[in-house]
C-alpha cells in the first residue's frame, strides 16, 4: 500500500536544533556541577526518557532535586538560544513537495504542546498540516501520542511514514504500524549512527520524501 501521509517530529528533524539541545545539555550538567558532559558522551548515551538518558550521562541514578535542578538549568541555557534557530535545511521545500503531491501531512512532537505552537506558526508552516500536536501532560515514549493522532485524523496506518531523528521515533512507528525513516544530521545528531543500526536512516528530509513517492 502506498505512503498517502507523513508524521513529521518537530525537535532535531525539522527544527534544526540538534546542536542546541546538546550544547544545552553541556551547560546544564556544567551549572549542576555533575560530571562534563561531551558532544560525543551525549550522542553515545542519548536515550528517552530525559530522566534516564540523564542518568547515564552522570553515570549513576541521579536524585529528583538533581533531575528537577537539571531541567532548569537546561531549560534556562535552551531558551537563550532557541527563538535563533532555523529550520533544517530542507524542511520547507520537503513539507512543499509532498504537498504538491496532493498528500497530507502533520506534525507530532514531545515538546510542550503551548510552546510549540508558536515556534511553528513564526516558522511558517503551520499551514503545512492537517493536525499539529505537542507534548500535553507528562513526558512519556511517544507511541501513545502517535497512536492518539493516526485515530483522530482516522488513518490507515500502513499509508503513513513517520519521520523522525530518535530510536523512540522508531519505537513509535513500529508499535502503532506505520512506516519510519530516521533522519541522522551528522555532527548535530542526537544519537550516535550505530544507534540506527538495521533502521531506515536518510541524511537529508528530502531522502525521506523521495523515497516513498
Amino acid at each position: 500500500m502506498s505512503i498517502e501521509h507523513i508524521v513529521w517530529d518537530w525537535n532535531g528533524t525539522l527544527f534544526g536544533d540538534g546542536a542546541a539541545l546538546i550544547e544545552s545539555t553541556i551547560a546544564a550538567f556544567r551549572a549542576a556541577g555533575l560530571p562534563a558532559v561531551t558532544r560525543e558522551s551525549y550522542q553515545r548515551h542519548h536515550t528517552q526518557p530525559i530522566p534516564l538518558f540523564y542518568d547515564r550521562l552522570a553515570g549513576r541514578e541521579l536524585s529528583e532535586d538533581e533531575q528537577a535542578a537539571l531541567a532548569g538549568h537546561f531549560q534556562t541555557a535552551y531558551l537563550r538560544v532557541r527563538d535563533t534557530i532555523p529550520l533544517t535545511r530542507d524542511a520547507a521545500r520537503s513539507l512543499q513537495r509532498w504537498q504538491d503531491k496532493g498528500r497530507t501531512q502533520s506534525l507530532l512532537s514531545m515538546y510542550p504542546h503551548d510552546e510549540l505552537m508558536p515556534l511553528v506558526r513564526k516558522a511558517g508552516i503551520a499551514d503545512y498540516f492537517v493536525a499539529m500536536d505537542g507534548l500535553r501532560g507528562a513526558y512519556g515514549r511517544k507511541a501513545p501520542h502517535l497512536r492518539r493522532q493516526l485515530d483522530e485524523l482516522g488513518l490507515d496506518p500502513s499509508t503513513v511514514l513517520l519521520v523522525g531523528d530518535s530510536v523512540d521515533d522508531a519505537a513509535a512507528a513500529r508499535e502503532c504500524g506505520t512506516g519510519f525513516r530516521l533522519y541522522h544530521a551528522g555532527r548535530d545528531a542526537l544519537h550516535a549512527r550505530d544507534h540506527f543500526a538495521g533502521m531506515s536512516i536518510v541524511d537529508t528530509l528530502g531522502e525521506a520524501v523521495d523515497s516513498v513517492l
